[in-house]
């Protein structure tokens, strides 16, 4: 007997909630409970959410990526680029970098495939900003490294959305066998990511000009929904980034309007939450734990080069910046934790290579379960490393976790 929809969904958000306040009292970040979850509710166990209820369900995946894009932008305020100096950017960048170039060419080596190697680059730049705030808060670390961290892991997921933009572009290209060109390569990425930005910004223009006007949360609320909806509506109409594009209109809002930007973000904060436990569930019902054992090396391999890509990155970016030691020796290894975006990126992959056939949707599904797998392990295994980085640097204010 088939379950009706509003039920399934019902079920989704209870348990995926229940097992995220669970997960948390084992003190592991909530969303690892809400995938596992997705993944006993999926295909693998009990059998509520079939792949063709899934792909039913797609446009909540697409608000919930526009959701994400729209928080990161709203935080992304241009005074905090004016008081972050040039270490900041060149650690951001030599890190992302880092992470992206060690695990494509990891990838490459290993399967053969250079779109493989890539897509799986672009999504291992991006880091988990949540649980390693979370350290950070628990523990009231405060100094050098603790404020360079904040800096970072804020603008880390825009570096692995620029990069994802122009990854997923050349690598659905050489799976569909185009010949590369200059077109294929740069400009017609570039080309996304501009108009991707530019629609988000021209919206963001609009809702900056309305949220001056808007005298309540209720209007508020209304007006923010419309404008993600309206963004990921003309994303998918014109196959831009959904995620990219709500963020530039997020960025716009913070700039152009700032008490109403931050009275956007505050309403949305509060209407999200059930949104993300339902989409993260969505995500672990994808994964398919019969296929894990054929991708174990694959993983395992990912979650080297990445640590490895991160680690090595953040201190060159740091020695070439002349940050201070503490930055230096233990930046990086507070850069493990994946988790929100990459997890999102790699649902936009499934879905934008969905589109070039079954064999393009069996990639999207590899894809995801190796990006859900390894943020099983990564989820685990960043926070105790942001809690010895700053105890080791005597950043550490609080003697619990």
């Amino acid at each position: 007997m088939s379950l009706d929809l509003l039920l399934l969904l019902g079920i989704a958000v209870a348990v995926g909630f229940g097992s995220g306040k669970l997960f948390q009292k084992l003190r592991v970040p909530q969303v690892v409970g809400y995938i596992v979850a997705g993944v006993f509710l999926g295909s693998s166990f009990f059998k509520l959410y079939g792949p063709e209820l899934l792909d039913k369900l797609v446009d909540i995946n697409a608000f919930a990526l526009g959701l994400i894009g729209f928080m990161i932008g709203s935080e992304l305020r241009l005074g905090i680029f004016r008081r972050l100096g040039k270490s900041i950017f060149s650690i951001l960048l030599l890190e992302s970098l880092g992470a992206f170039v060690v695990v494509a060419l990891a990838i490459f080596a290993l399967t053969g495939e250079l779109y493989l190697g890539l897509l799986f680059g672009a999504l291992a730049s991006a880091t988990a900003p949540a649980a390693t705030v979370q350290v950070l808060w628990e523990s009231k670390a405060k100094g050098v490294l603790t404020s360079t961290l904040l800096a970072i892991v804020g603008l880390d997921d825009v570096m692995a959305l620029i990069l994802y933009g122009f990854a997923i572009s050349i690598s659905k290209t050489l799976f569909a066998g185009v010949e590369l060109s200059v077109f294929t390569i740069l400009l017609k990425p570039a080309g996304e990511i501009l108009l991707s930005l530019a629609a988000g910004s021209i919206l963001g223009l609009c809702l900056s000009s309305l949220a001056r006007k808007m005298r309540n949360k209720s209007e508020t609320l209304i007006l923010s929904l419309a404008a993600v909806l309206l963004c990921c509506g003309m994303a998918e109409t014109w196959g831009l980034s959904l995620i990219l594009s709500n963020m530039a209109m997020g960025v716009v809002l913070a700039n152009m309007a700032p008490f109403g930007g931050r009275r956007t973000y505050s309403v949305v904060q509060a209407f999200v939450p059930p949104v993300y436990v339902l989409f993260f569930v969505l995500v672990g019902a994808r994964l398919q734990i019969g296929l894990l054992p054929q991708m174990g090396i694959l993983g395992l391999i990912y979650i080297i080069a990445r640590g490895g890509g991160k680690v090595l990155g953040a201190r060159l970016g740091a020695g070439i910046s002349r940050a201070s030691r503490v930055v230096r020796r233990y930046l990086g290894i507070c850069l493990i934790s994946q988790a929100g975006v990459a997890v999102g990126l790699a649902i936009d992959a499934h879905r934008e290579f969905s589109l070039l056939g079954d064999a393009g949707a069996q990639v999207g599904i590899m894809v995801i379960n190796v990006i859900t797998a390894t943020t099983f392990v990564l989820e685990i295994l960043g926070p105790p490393c942001v809690r010895w980085a700053i105890l080791k640097a005597g950043e550490a204010r609080k003697s619990g976790s």
